[in-house]
């Protein structure tokens, strides 16, 4: 397979240097020459070893072309019409001798031919930034072989459109011929300014890589145009290495940025709050004395302690002072009550929890005041048990499990627990009344301010009276709001100017420390 390889190369290598690029039978010996190559590395064993590269059958030593046939007086009109032959095929009349041998004629250029990737071509010193580039290109244009062949005939000009699977893999087509244009400053059809495009060696660099990436990119590895696209990106860094150490680049334009003087500072607003006396003016007023006891609850909060109340207190027998601000007199209010599951809170002084541990859990005070559980809806509790528990799939020594039970007093009430880091992965499962299942509700679930939907379980074991929510909560404070709402029952007509829902909510603080 080896010798039939490098014979079909030779007989390839004859008709490409002894025909013209834009005859019919180049055209057809490189086709030829990519059959050959694509069957013979899937065939040819020699393949197999990293080594092997594919060559020509060489020429002997000793091997003279034929002698020319004299004319004959009687021959002319042959002669005439093999010269026509010739001509319709699209054959060049070279001498057998460069057929032969496999050298063909290159195109004159600025520059000399560089005999191989090892040759030297003209130095540098003295060049443009224009020449140089101009030389490097030339160069590439008549790079040959060690056996004297011009390897780079595939990336001269771009592959026809007819090859349509080339156009569409490769999405950046470039050649030898278009960076030349580039470089000698072609624009369309416009005569050549002499001016290249590329004003740094980067931007150089950039276009004629495309050629030997796209060459990698389309063809096999191995393949003679990746072995000539290997060449040639070898040839080209080393000649663009030596063209930088002497030619500079041309300065690059600097662009002046003008930024807009400095805005003037816009004017400063200044508000003055007056004292705890109401303005008798049309407008808003601020009561200081109430902003006061705002920060004092809102510190308290934050800090897990009681706070010092400076409003209204409540009288012995259920009387409460009203401030009025404006003529116009505030509702009181009424501290909700309920039945703590933790052990740690203590007592509520102001609606402000306390406990013995401080800083572990925000103040009721976060928490909005829930309703006393009258009304003409159902007087009964419409969650009868909220179980708080660590998910199954936990590794842990000792889950956690607590069931809370509903307020007697009020449809709101707030839970903190203070668990390991290692429980962040918690289960709620809430049971509904039996006296709503014949009402329209809904339940509504949110951690840390996001709502999170119930998790499907299989039909053997889910229960519309106990769904179940899964959620995952982070080290330090956590608040776990759920919330449920139901209507009037079905068909039932409205009593009266009472409410339309019932709502319930359970707010839990899960506090998750560092173990």
């Amino acid at each position: 397979m080896t010798t039939l390889e490098s014979d079909l190369r030779r007989m390839i290598g004859n008709a490409k240097s002894f025909n013209e690029k834009s005859s019919q039978v180049f055209s057809d010996a490189e086709k030829i020459r990519k059959a050959v190559s694509n069957f013979m590395v899937e065939n040819n064993p020699a393949y197999r070893s990293r080594d092997y590269k594919p060559f020509p059958t060489p020429v002997p030593e000793d091997w003279q072309p034929p002698p020319l046939k004299e004319k004959k007086a009687d021959e002319p009109e042959v002669e005439a019409k093999d010269e026509v032959d010739r001509s319709a095929r699209g054959v060049s009349t070279r001498r057998a001798s460069s057929a032969a041998t496999g050298v063909s004629n290159p195109p004159k250029s600025a520059t000399p031919a560089v005999d191989g990737t090892d040759g030297l071509g003209e130095r540098f010193d003295g060049n443009t930034f224009q020449v140089a580039q101009e030389k490097i290109v030339a160069e590439m244009l008549n790079l040959k072989n060690d056996e004297g062949e011009i390897i780079v005939g595939p990336f001269i000009t771009l592959p026809s459109r007819e090859l349509r699977d080339y156009y569409r893999v490769i999405k950046r087509p470039v050649s030898l011929k278009s960076v030349q244009k580039a470089v000698q400053g072609v624009r369309g059809r416009e005569k050549p300014t002499g001016v290249s495009s590329f004003k740094s060696w980067a931007t150089f660099e950039e276009e004629a890589s495309c050629i030997w990436k796209n060459a990698y990119h389309y063809n096999e590895d191995g393949s003679d145009i990746s072995e000539a696209a290997r060449s040639l990106e070898k040839y080209f860094y080393r000649r663009l290495e030596e063209a930088k150490k002497v030619v500079a680049e041309p300065p690059q334009p600097k662009v002046k940025l003008r930024m807009p003087a400095k805005s003037p500072e816009p004017p400063k607003i200044t508000l003055k709050f007056g004292g705890p006396k109401a303005s008798s003016a049309i407008g808003v007023s601020v009561d200081s004395e109430a902003l006061k006891r705002q920060q004092d609850l809102v510190n308290a909060g934050m800090n897990g302690q009681a706070a010092i109340s400076a409003g209204p207190k409540v009288q012995p027998g259920g009387s409460q002072d009203v401030p009025i601000t404006n003529g116009v007199s505030a509702p009181p209010r009424t501290s909700p009550q309920r039945t703590s599951s933790n052990s740690n809170e203590k007592s509520v002084v102001n609606g402000v929890k306390t406990e013995s541990t401080m800083g572990q859990s925000p103040a009721l005070a976060a928490v909005q005041s829930g309703a006393n559980r009258t009304g003409p809806l159902d007087p009964q509790a419409l969650i009868t048990n909220l179980s708080i528990s660590t998910h199954a799939g936990l590794k842990i020594d000792k889950h956690f499990h607590l069931d809370v039970s509903p307020s007697p007093t009020t449809t709101q009430q707030s839970i903190t627990i203070t668990l390991p880091s290692s429980y962040y992965f918690l289960q709620l499962v809430p049971t509904i009344s039996a006296n709503v299942m014949h009402r329209p509700y809904r339940t509504f679930v949110t951690v840390n301010n996001n709502r999170i939907a119930s998790t499907p379980q299989r039909p053997d074991e889910s229960d519309a009276k106990k769904p179940l929510y899964e959620c995952r909560v982070g080290l330090g404070m956590n608040r776990i709001d759920l919330e449920f709402v139901a209507g009037l029952p079905r068909g039932a007509p409205k009593v009266g100017t009472g409410p339309d829902l019932e709502i319930e909510k359970i707010t839990v603080f899960a506090h998750l420390v560092k173990t």
